[in-house]
């Protein structure tokens, strides 16, 4: 059997589950982002609207800029001020994503993006969303099935992980509620 596991990553990981939120926001839990700024902070929120990851001090990865580091690099803030995405560890990549089969498995055409909730090829409105994996030089403003970040693709294994980094920004004043994350692959 196939299973996605989602976490996110701190110094401890929390399991997001399928009813939780990833919540992104200002500087603490249920804190506003201002337009056209990205988050400072991130958070698994449960269904009641508890930080179920107050505990796991969760990482972050705040979106500077797409192309102002080194050779052209995209840049990020990790917590301990602006780096080149390609130097960013797994361990600070906010998000881990786990593929799990019950027997060893390639997994190939992997991809990640943000969405409107309901239709996948639909980019969240109001939202500007930058992603990238783990290694990567340049973010991608992963919007819609139609610009997915690609993931790598693995070998045969019983379960293969991806860290990607994730940033949000609202383009206009309000509450974002109306949007969400995909992950697809194909396994042989």
């Amino acid at each position: 059997m196939a299973t996605f596991t989602w976490y996110l990553q701190g110094t401890s990981t929390t399991t997001i589950e399928a009813t939780d939120l990833i919540q992104f926001a200002g500087g603490t839990f249920g804190s506003a982002i201002t337009v056209n700024a990205y988050n400072s902070s991130t958070h698994v929120e449960s269904a009641g609207a508890a930080d179920d990851s107050s505990a796991n001090t969760p990482k972050n990865n705040k979106f500077i800029s797409q192309s102002g580091g080194t050779g052209g690099d995209s840049q990020v803030d990790v917590g301990a001020g602006t780096v080149d995405i390609d130097s960013v560890t797994q361990a600070n990549c906010a998000l881990k994503i786990n593929f799990a089969h019950g027997s060893s498995v390639a997994v190939s055409g992997w991809t990640f993006y943000a969405y409107d909730g309901t239709t996948p090829a639909t980019a969240p409105a109001n939202i500007d969303v930058r992603a990238a994996e783990y290694q990567e030089a340049n973010f991608t403003q992963a919007e819609g099935s139609g610009s997915p970040v690609s993931l790598a693709d693995g070998g045969a294994a019983t379960s293969h992980d991806r860290y990607i980094m994730v940033s949000a920004s609202p383009l206009t004043v309000g509450l974002k509620t109306a949007f969400a994350f995909r992950t697809e692959l194909t396994y042989q």
